[in-house]
């Protein structure tokens, strides 16, 4: 759990520092490492786990977002994202 605390901590950080710019998501992606293409890891692997989460957050985002959103819109969305991308993580971890 400390793990995704540190990974949620760095894609804010990453977040903040205007590193989405070039996601491949329509509306960007505050999600670092977020990406469209298949999970390159083994399948059950904490890796695996983690990316599954990374591309379920932003994938939330890029359907939930609009580039015309508030600031507080866009965060709250965000929020909501990073939720459902900590529950496909353990979802994933528990082979579910």
């Amino acid at each position: 759990m400390r793990s995704m605390v540190l990974a949620a901590c760095g894609l804010l950080l990453a977040g903040l520092a205007g590193c989405q710019s070039d996601a491949p998501y329509a509306n960007g992606s505050p999600f670092y490492d977020a990406t469209i293409s298949a999970n390159p890891y083994p399948r059950g692997s904490e890796a695996f786990c983690q990316q599954y989460a990374r591309q379920t957050a932003a994938n939330y985002y890029d359907g939930q977002s609009d580039p015309g959103d508030s600031f507080g819109a866009q965060v709250f969305t965000e929020q909501r994202a990073r939720t459902q991308g900590d529950a496909a993580y353990r979802r994933c971890r528990a082979r579910r």
